[in-house]
């Protein structure tokens, strides 16, 4: 397994290390170690602060940017790769970028697993005074791993009624001390970057009534100044929210592997016209968005990305055990109006996952926005509300429908809710790609015997559709179709499962909006021609299905548990995904409520 660290820290700071070089050292011991007897993990959250606070470090955290897929090093190993019971090994560090002042540090760790789960202890010479802790698995051990999405609050206004990052971090942590977990899955919107626009150079650029006010903005150019200050607001709002409490712990202790969507860069990044994506301000932006998106979330430069496993910007493949395969496709990097991704992106899918092991028999395909998702008909859902909602005040709410709030009904020169609809999958401009992609899933599935599960987030709540073949069943039929048995769905290569899990800090839209969505949702529809995509319950057993359109989508805060349970004919690979949710801004732990879904 290839671990890798990243610390930030003043050039003045590094320069005071003890061996004069920046390093890190890691040991393996059994669970049953010394801990207070329990073997649980050391808290490393007074660490993570005391190194943000007192020793003038940025930032220090760990994760596995290419966990199992990297096989780039680039620290220069002084001992041998750490097992259980073998001496210390040690690395120094990689100085991965520099940027005015600050140094980022990478440091890489190779660590084989043996027959029993063991503790990964780690400590850096940067932060001398701490030691962190990871969770290793067994060798053949099922990993327990996380989805969350949606990590900020796009009205900060919010922090004090919902107590901000804490309560659903604290749950995680508190279920990581009971059961470790050995992997986070950043599925999208691991930060806010929205407020770019709001530094005293670009305040306001990003909002404009008129086409023509925009073009006009479309055409000015982005100055150094410019590029200072949106690099200062990158750097900064990274430094702060990855060093927020319970979160930090988080980073420090539970490796991860992240894909970025809009919010990552700025809200609807992708999905306005072309010559407002091509304007230089607009390049520049996207420019540092993407430089500290690499280095604080990946761990790499964009020169380093393909030898450290990644392709198609910051797509990438992860094998979670021996029968589970993860792959976050980067949707933003080359997203345009009429493409997600690019063609070279399906056929370098396409061909890794032919060529994963026959041991693998689970493969999650997290993709930040949900392919299928209910929307209701805009002009319908209009109808809906009173005769004396004002027009903005609908727009405004309307925007909800996706996850997104926002109190200005223009962007650019267009309603501001239009980058969000043109987001999603079912969008007229994307239909087609959609489908080729879900018939490319198919077609694997039934080649390979994979079972495919689809992940998101984006849409600030939390539900459960599925496709499946249609069997017998006329198109007209479709509606009236009854849900398909286990024994049908595990035999059946169209069936792929979709779980969504959002926001685990944003707040959920209002309870009309999930009702809206959750009619739109509430019957099954025909799809690619053979199949049949449905919404399933979440309040009541999954397998029953609903027709009620109040109990489909799970309007709180949330995360996604995810376990590997054997299947019936005795192989690997069948998951058990645990919703854990609520809405109090007090620590979550044991009074989180859970809904649970296994596919």
């Amino acid at each position: 397994m290839h671990l890798s660290a990243l610390v930030v820290c003043s050039e003045e700071h590094g320069s005071k290390v003890s061996s004069g070089t920046p390093s890190v050292s890691w040991w393996v011991e059994p669970t049953s170690g010394s801990d207070g007897g329990d073997g649980r993990p050391h808290n490393p959250l007074a660490a993570v602060a005391a190194a943000v606070a007192g020793n003038g470090v940025g930032v220090g955290n760990a994760h596995g940017a290419g966990l199992g897929v990297q096989d780039g090093y680039d620290g220069t190993a002084t001992g041998p790769a750490a097992t259980a019971g073998a001496t210390t090994a040690e690395a120094t560090g990689y100085l991965l970028y520099s940027w005015r002042n600050w140094r980022f540090w990478r440091f890489q760790m190779h660590v084989m697993c043996s027959a029993t789960p063991h503790w990964l202890r780690y400590q850096l010479n940067l932060v001398p005074e701490h030691t962190f802790t990871v969770a290793l698995p067994a060798r053949d051990q099922a990993w327990s791993w996380a989805l969350y999405t949606c990590n900020g609050l796009d009205n900060p206004g919010n922090k004090d009624s919902t107590g901000g990052l804490q309560p659903l971090w604290s749950d995680i942590m508190s279920q990581h001390a009971q059961q470790p977990l050995h992997v986070l899955v950043g599925g999208g919107d691991q930060i806010y970057n929205d407020a770019v626009f709001d530094g005293p150079l670009l305040k306001g650029w990003d909002h404009t009534l008129k086409q023509s006010d925009t073009s006009n903005k479309a055409s000015i150019p982005f100055t150094d100044e410019m590029r200072q200050e949106v690099e200062e607001f990158y750097f900064s709002h990274y430094c702060v929210h990855f060093s927020q409490p319970v979160y930090a712990q988080a980073l420090a202790s539970i490796p991860s592997v992240n894909i970025w969507d809009d919010h990552d860069i700025f809200d609807g990044w992708g999905s306005y016209p072309a010559y407002i994506q091509a304007a230089p301000v607009l390049k520049g932006v996207f420019a540092a968005a993407h430089l500290f998106y690499l280095l604080f979330q990946q761990h790499t430069r964009v020169d380093l990305l393909e030898s450290d496993g990644f392709w198609s910007g910051t797509s990438a493949l992860h094998r979670f055990g021996s029968s589970v395969a993860v792959v976050l496709p980067d949707t933003r990097s080359f997203r345009t109006i009429s493409q997600v991704c690019p063609p070279t992106f399906y056929a370098e899918l396409h061909r890794r996952l032919m060529a994963l092991p026959e041991t693998v028999r689970h493969v999650a395909l997290v993709l930040t926005v949900p392919i299928l998702w209910p929307m209701p008909d805009l002009p319908s859902a209009i109808q809906t509300f009173s005769n004396d909602i004002t027009r903005d005040k609908l727009l405004n709410e309307l925007m909800g429908i996706t996850g997104l709030m926002r109190k200005l009904p223009m962007r650019f020169g267009e309603i501001e809710i239009l980058d969000d609809l043109k987001d999603h999958w079912d969008s007229k401009e994307h239909k087609k790609e959609r489908d080729a992609l879900l018939k490319m899933l198919i077609h694997l599935s039934a080649e390979r015997a994979f079972r495919f599960t689809l992940l998101s987030g984006d849409v600030h709540c939390a539900g459960y559709g599925m496709i499946h073949g249609r069997g017998d069943e006329s198109e007209s039929d479709v509606e009236d179709m009854p849900v398909p048995t286990e024994k049908q769905r595990a035999a059946d290569p169209r069936f792929i499962p979709q779980i969504v899990s959002s926001a685990i800090v944003n707040v959920p839209p209002p309870s009309y909006v999930l009702l809206m969505n959750g009619r739109a949702g509430a019957h099954p529809m025909s799809v690619l021609g053979d199949c049949v995509w449905r919404m399933m319950s979440l309040t009541r057993h999954f397998h029953l299905g609903s027709k009620s359109p109040d109990d489909l989508l799970l309007g709180e805060r949330n995360w996604c548990r995810v376990a590997q349970r054997d299947a019936e004919d005795g192989h690997s690979g069948k998951l058990l995904f645990s919703l854990r949710h609520g809405w109090s801004s007090h620590n979550l732990t044991d009074a989180a409520a859970c809904k649970c879904v296994s596919v």
